[in-house]
């Protein structure tokens, strides 16, 4: 099982920042892992998808969106299975944003999980950090590395 929290404090208001993480289309922009997203289908507040994660890890997730509080990210298909909750907590004119990732690694993967782990601590900073610059209308400054597959984790 692999979990992290991430909390970061963002100098925009609550609706700024619901903005942002709920347009999830643009994920591959902040989630350095996912390549690729395929709506299957959208529902008012809940969309299904295909994730491609690295080069060729396909996963399914159910993505339920509250509006001006959390994104909820449920992976039910794939070597990736739990959720991922992008939580949103007013203070004054500023913004608590909680990422939560609860994670099982199955197949092959799973047996770095210490590795991925990293990478996927890395990944939640990254975006955290991203999400932060985009609501506060600064330009990215976060020096971003060669993003690694899931099978080149594995043979290094």
């Amino acid at each position: 099982m692999v979990e992290i929290k991430i909390w970061v404090q963002i100098g925009a208001p609550l609706e700024k920042v619901y903005g942002i993480i709920s347009k999830t289309d643009d994920d591959p922009k902040f989630w350095t892992l996912t390549k690729r997203i395929r709506n299957i289908s959208k529902k008012e507040n809940e969309i299904v998808r295909e994730s491609v994660i690295g080069k060729v890890d396909k996963c399914l997730q159910k993505i339920t969106l509250v509006p001006n509080d959390r994104v909820h990210v449920l992976w039910t298909h794939g070597m990736i299975k739990g959720t991922r909750d992008i939580i949103l907590n007013a203070m004054g004119n500023t913004t608590l944003l909680e990422i939560s990732m609860d994670y099982k690694i199955s197949g092959p993967a799973g047996l770095f999980s210490g590795r991925i782990k990293e990478e996927l601590q890395m990944e939640a900073e990254y975006a955290a950090d991203l999400i932060k610059e985009t609501a506060e209308g600064r330009p990215h400054s976060i020096p971003m590395v060669e993003r690694k597959s899931w099978a080149d984790l594995i043979r290094g």
